[in-house]
């Protein structure tokens, strides 16, 4: 089985095409804060030199909105207009480790925080301030950050190629949110 894997969590985005979770192609670009244009163009290169695959996969995140929510866009036209699946996996997965600790910033003094064993994640995913989650860390364990100085972690970026390993514990191809949106409420108009 041929899929087409798209990563865009990170401020380093990445693109994969794997055969039975063997790289054919892949690429990473510069994805700063999910305004970059490179995404599509990557695609294009990708689809252009891959002939063709059976799912779209693509990392759901958590990370940033703006890069999210267009790479899964993209994913689900690609897959709809090819008429095959498109399935979403937690960007928290694309990490080549054993077992590691994953966090990113959530901003207001806060983080994600995941352990991840075995390809999977320990327990669901939680925003934590940065003094809990560094109390939840395990000696020995690496820990690796999607792009913030946190915790005196490793930055490294999820890839596309490790996330498609993942595919078996793919589900929807939605962002996932651990906060709820934050919206600005309208003032009453005054005459």
């Amino acid at each position: 089985m041929r899929t087409l894997t798209i990563e865009c969590s990170s401020s380093v985005g990445s693109v994969a095409l794997t055969e039975n979770n063997h790289p054919i192609i892949t690429r990473s670009f510069e994805n700063p804060r999910g305004r970059g244009t490179m995404l599509f163009r990557v695609l294009d290169e990708v689809i252009a030199e891959s002939n063709s695959f059976d799912l779209v996969l693509v990392g759901t995140g958590p990370g940033s909105y703006n890069a999210l929510r267009s790479s899964i866009a993209a994913a689900w036209g690609i897959a709809k207009a090819r008429h095959i699946p498109v399935q979403g996996v937690s960007s928290v997965l694309g990490y080549d480790a054993a077992e590691y600790f994953v966090v990113g910033d959530a901003r207001s003094n806060q983080c994600f925080f995941g352990h991840v064993s075995k390809g999977r994640l320990t327990n669901p995913l939680e925003l934590l301030s940065p003094e809990t989650a560094s109390g939840r860390l395990i000696s020995g364990i690496p820990v690796y950050s999607t792009g913030a100085n946190l915790l005196n972690a490793e930055i490294l970026h999820p890839s596309a190629t490790t996330l498609a390993r993942h595919e078996a514990q793919a589900g929807l191809a939605e962002p996932i949110y651990l906060k709820p949106p934050h919206i600005t409420p309208s003032r009453p108009k005054t005459t």
